[in-house]
């Protein structure tokens, strides 16, 4: 049986889980979670216990606590999980100094037959030349920046680094493609998943019943340039107009520096507006008590926030990049014109009075839930390695 190093941090956690429940089953997998205090909060850990960890190496059930343990904990079991905690953004000694320590605590990491790396930083140096003559496969989510987005440093770390890996993983075939355009070098080398729905973010909540005729659309994620939550204000105050009954929700933290008007002016009554970080009991309210979410994104690879409505069994309309079609059942009615105002708003004015075809796309969802994406993706890794 194989063994696996999966190096991963909170940033994927609800993509890697699902991935990591079904590959320990088939591999002897030690999974190694990096965790900064900026990210510890994805994974519910506490501002005061996230400063106490700095620099440690922790088992996992010394990190999650009580509920969330207890629930997270059966998609590790069985894996050798480390969690360990640095400074993201550091290239420090005190970094250095930890995966040494790391390493040494646990010898047989560096005699794995595959390391699988969810992240590549310059703060984590050591353990990349560590791993650097042994296979390592990358799953790369974003093979470019997004609209409004830069990012020199990871520029810099790919250009070191790539030639040193085995494989590339993406997690659409719209990402392989831009990968292979952007890093044509390395085009022969990649493979593609496809994406789970991300069961660990469902939680079973009740919220109080919805009067009759009442709906809700909403729009959940980090709020930024590229992903068009203006373009989605603005139509969901057309609609208002004339559907005083349809209520809208704008859930998400405003990526710094972007503040569309409506933040801090929003005349809308039917619009609520929640800029802050959603929590998951949050999230399960927003998601149980919605009719449809909408990816108004300008640009996309993938999306994370389809698979989160999808463990929901919440309908989603996207706008047509290419990223997002891919996970759309049903293009005509479920997909709109990028950038286009009106095509959003007749689409979503449609799917709110249209039940047929929504309980038609909550089945989709469902079958394709049923097809167990996460083994379909852990059986590709065994396939690549049974071959070489």
């Amino acid at each position: 049986m194989l063994t696996v190093n999966y190096i991963t941090r909170p940033w994927f956690f609800d993509i890697s889980i699902e991935f990591i429940r079904e590959f320990k089953n088939l591999v002897n997998l030690n999974v190694i979670i990096i965790i900064s205090p900026e990210s510890a909060g994805y994974l519910g850990i506490s501002d005061e216990d996230a400063a106490a960890h700095l620099d440690k190496t922790l088992k996992l059930g010394d990190v999650l606590k009580g509920e969330l343990y207890h629930r997270l904990n059966p998609y590790f079991e069985g894996a050798n999980v480390l969690c360990k905690f640095e400074q993201h953004k550091e290239s420090s000694y005190k970094n250095a100094l930890g995966w040494h320590k790391l390493l040494r605590n646990n010898p047989g990491l560096l005699k794995a037959d595959l390391n699988i790396i969810e992240t590549l930083s310059l703060a984590d140096w050591y353990l990349l030349l560590k791993l650097r003559n042994k296979k390592i496969y990358y799953i790369i989510h974003d093979p470019q920046p997004h609209t409004g987005e830069g990012r020199g440093r990871t520029e810099l770390i790919n250009k070191l680094y790539f030639p040193y890996l085995q494989k590339f993983i993406t997690y659409s075939e719209f990402s392989a493609g831009l990968f292979k355009q952007h890093y044509p070098d390395y085009a022969n080398k990649v493979l593609t998943f496809k994406m789970p729905i991300f069961t660990s973010q469902k939680l079973d909540i009740k919220i109080p019943t919805k009067k009759v005729r009442t709906k809700k659309i909403v729009f959940f994620g980090r709020l930024s340039p590229y992903k068009g939550v203006e373009l989605f204000y603005d139509a969901a105050a057309h609609i208002s107009k004339t559907n005083p009954d349809i209520n809208f929700v704008i859930a998400g933290k405003a990526h710094e520096g972007y503040a569309p008007p409506f933040l801090n002016n929003n005349p809308q009554p039917n619009i609520e507006i929640r800029n802050h970080f959603i929590g998951l009991e949050e999230l399960a309210e927003i998601m149980t008590d919605a009719d449809l979410c909408v990816l108004p994104y300008f640009d996309a690879t993938q999306s994370g926030v389809i698979m989160t409505c999808y463990a929901f069994n919440l309908p989603v309309l996207v706008s047509d990049c290419p990223g997002l079609l891919e996970y759309c059942f049903d293009k005509e009615n479920f997909s709109f014109t990028n950038k286009d105002l009106q095509s959003l708003t007749d689409k979503m004015e449609n799917l709110i009075t249209n039940e047929a075809l929504v309980m038609k796309n909550k089945q989709q969802i469902v079958d394709y839930s049923s097809q167990n994406i996460s083994l379909v993706n852990s059986k590709l890794i065994l396939a690549q390695n049974t071959n070489t």
